[in-house]
């Protein structure tokens, strides 16, 4: 629809209702600017909810008391120590949020420099970026959809054109706990699009100092020739100042004779998967053939065969996209693939 065709069409329902003047065009240069960056005109919150599919008394609930409509679990990380809380909104308020992210976040453009996160780009593309270059740093943002706030996701959609009332719906509905959700389909696109700024700021020092810089979610990386005491240093205040921290024990420098690893792949020369990963996804294949998946599924004291076989199989996946040629691995593949097929 051109604009010019909704604005007639709004003038035509406007005046059908009685609505004067002053409120036409109150409503319309409201909408103008909406429009113009292509996205959804929402008017208030009772035309939120008519655009979601649900009752505005339902959108003040959840707006209200977003800790009821949700679910936690945890998942450990890596390490096999620590965990990661995933606050997994319940199926409406999933629904709202998709369509949060289809009708307003997807249709806005997040930093050249941010590679999660976004159609087309993968880890691969974020590590490829810094192939053979004389020193890799890594640093890594704490807490960081924790650290975004309601009021900066507020700020945000005020930012977009939004008003008070519809900005203050949808910042409540995007956040838990005052902070983003792990697990919210909305948090990953919303943590690019609200650090858009950050990447500017870093990017600029970078490019000056001819450093190559890129983020993937939480973990920013920057290669090249470069001093990296006053490259961390620039780094943290700008964080700083935009509400963030640097995880200090995450923060790495590698040179060219040092395994230069980049979100979990290793850059020196040829890409591949670190050599620990690697290690252990032969190391649990190895065992499986040795023992039996039953026996070793007992000794690792794992319960569900189906996910500990998706699970390796997502490895194996992960080490043949960063390299297709690894027949080992590809044979690997096969073998997991035949005993889930077998096992089903």
């Amino acid at each position: 629809m051109e604009w010019i065709e909704y604005k007639l069409k709004f003038y035509h329902f406007a005046n059908f209702n009685n609505k004067d003047s002053e409120y036409i065009e109150n409503c319309l240069e409201y909408a103008e600017n909406l429009f113009s960056k292509n996205l959804p005109i929402i008017y208030d919150q009772k035309h939120l909810s008519l655009l979601v599919g649900y009752q505005d008394i339902y959108l003040l609930k959840v707006s209200n008391s977003q800790s009821f409509f949700y679910r936690e679990f945890k998942i450990a990380k890596k390490n096999k120590v620590d965990f990661r809380m995933i606050s997994e909104p319940l199926p409406n308020l999933k629904y709202i949020q998709r369509w949060i992210l289809d009708e307003i976040l997807s249709k806005l453009k997040p930093s050249d420099y941010s590679k999660a996160y976004k159609v087309g780009h993968s880890i691969k593309d974020n590590a490829k970026f810094h192939r053979k270059q004389k020193k890799v740093l890594t640093l890594d943002i704490e807490n960081y959809f924790g650290s975004i706030s309601q009021k900066r996701v507020f700020a945000f959609f005020r930012g977009q054109g939004y008003s008070k009332q519809v900005s203050v719906m949808l910042a409540n509905l995007c956040t838990l706990n005052n902070g983003l959700p792990q697990g919210a389909p909305t948090s990953p696109m919303l943590s690019n699009l609200i650090t858009i700024n950050i990447d500017k700021r870093i990017a600029a020092f970078a490019s000056k100092n001819k450093i190559r810089y890129t983020r993937y979610a939480d973990d920013l990386t920057f290669s090249g020739d470069f001093n990296e005491g006053e490259l961390i240093t620039f780094v943290k205040n700008v964080l700083e100042s935009e509400g963030f921290r640097i995880n200090q024990s995450k923060t790495r420098v590698r040179k060219q004779h040092q395994r230069q690893e980049v979100t979990g792949i290793v850059v020196n020369e040829k890409m591949q998967a670190s050599k620990n990963y690697r290690r252990k996804f032969r190391q649990e294949v190895y065992y499986i053939k040795k023992f039996g998946l039953e026996s070793h599924l007992q000794k690792i004291e794992s319960e569900n065969q189906e996910r500990y076989l998706y699970h390796l199989l997502g490895m194996a996946n992960f080490i043949l996209n960063i390299n297709p040629q690894d027949s080992e691995v590809r044979e690997s593949y096969d073998f997991l693939k035949e005993l889930l097929n077998s096992s089903s």
